[in-house]
């Protein structure tokens, strides 16, 4: 079996490591879906490390993010503030999903 060999600490990363930007917001409570009041972080952009580093000559990873607006969150219940879903219990509710979109910045410097 192949591992993906992530890691969510740029100064920890060895040759052939991937990144994981999205280990600190997990970290600090942030997650693309809720089970049973506990947040969890399905959702990611794993990078390569040539994204990484401090010449902005080429794109460069910034900063990861999970979209979770309000007008994507359950508005009231015992799921309030949890991602407003499509579907709940077979009905529809009108909602986008039961994930929250997540999303990454890359920066280059102007030519």
């Amino acid at each position: 079996m192949i591992q993906l060999r992530t890691k969510g600490k740029e100064k920890e990363l060895e040759k052939g490591d991937l990144f994981n930007p999205y280990y600190k917001l997990y970290r600090d409570g942030i997650g693309s879906l809720a089970y049973r009041d506990t947040w969890n972080l399905f959702d990611m952009v794993i990078i390569s490390q040539s994204l990484l580093g401090d010449d902005k000559s080429y794109y460069k990873f910034y900063k990861a993010k999970v979209f979770n607006k309000n007008y994507l969150k359950q508005k009231e219940g015992a799921y309030a503030g949890y991602p407003f879903r499509t579907y709940s219990g077979g009905v529809y509710t009108g909602g986008y999903s039961d994930h929250f979109p997540v999303y990454l910045y890359l920066i280059k410097e102007a030519d």
